[in-house]
């Protein structure tokens, strides 16, 4: 498997802003054939990352850190923050620090500017953002093993276990229909809440495609890979259906 990395670049002048030439991602990505009005980055915490991250958010964005007492919250909140900060840095051309983000009442997180959507997904050491002026979800997942209800928890009712028709163990086949639906539901901006039953996928592993029927018929697209133990999947709003065209 290809190792993904995030390439630090030691050019930190002492202040805050100078801090958003502090890391650089090697271009691994993104995910071979994702269109291109999707931005995807992928970011490593690595031991003596965590100051320097947090120097990169908002004072508002610190302060949500100092109020969490769960050093595992702490640190998936930095990277995620830090992971969106510096992929919409390069997409909007100002600092790290400077991008506006505000999060809406269904507790999604959002692009103050408006225009784009943005996803975030935190797995482990690793973090994933991403941005489309479509509606965009992503997750990432470790390839670990789960409950065995899971299977019959998300598969739709004519959808069979794609370890039954893809050369997956069932572990990795259930964590990659899990990880693209939990895509899709971010997509969405659905929760839980909307069942991942509702959700009919058609993958096709070669091609790290999928596409991604839902209950009112329409078809999302998705993308994903697995590199180091983990599965990450991008699911996105059909190419006609732009900022205000769906619904919930």
């Amino acid at each position: 498997m290809m190792s993904w990395s995030a390439v630090r670049t030691e050019k930190s002048r002492g202040s805050r802003r100078s801090l958003c030439e502090v890391f650089a991602f090697r271009e691994l990505l993104p995910m071979n054939n994702l269109p291109v009005d999707v931005t995807m980055r992928y970011l490593h915490s690595g031991s003596g990352d965590g100051d320097r991250m947090r120097a990169l958010l908002s004072e508002e964005e610190v302060q949500r850190v100092e109020s969490f007492t769960d050093p595992k919250r702490r640190r998936e909140f930095v990277l995620g923050r830090v992971a969106a900060r510096l992929l919409l840095s390069e997409r909007l051309a100002v600092a790290p620090s400077e991008v506006g983000l505000r999060v809406a009442e269904s507790g999604v997180v959002e692009v103050a500017s408006g225009g784009l959507y943005l996803s975030i997904s935190h797995s482990g050491d690793w973090a994933v953002a991403v941005a489309s002026p479509r509606r965009v979800g992503v997750d990432i997942e470790r390839i670990t093993p789960r409950l065995p209800e899971l299977e019959q928890y998300m598969l739709h009712p004519d959808e069979p276990s794609l370890a039954d028709v893809l050369p997956l163990d069932r572990e990795r086949a259930n964590i990659l229909c899990w990880t693209l639906k939990e895509a899709t539901l971010k997509a969405m901006h659905r929760g839980l809440a909307y069942s991942p039953k509702k959700l009919r996928l058609d993958v096709g592993l070669e091609e790290g495609r999928a596409t991604v029927r839902d209950a009112d018929g329409r078809l999302w697209e998705a993308w994903f890979e697995e590199r180091d133990s983990y599965y990450a999947a991008v699911s996105v709003a059909p190419q006609a259906a732009m900022l205000s065209d769906i619904k919930g």
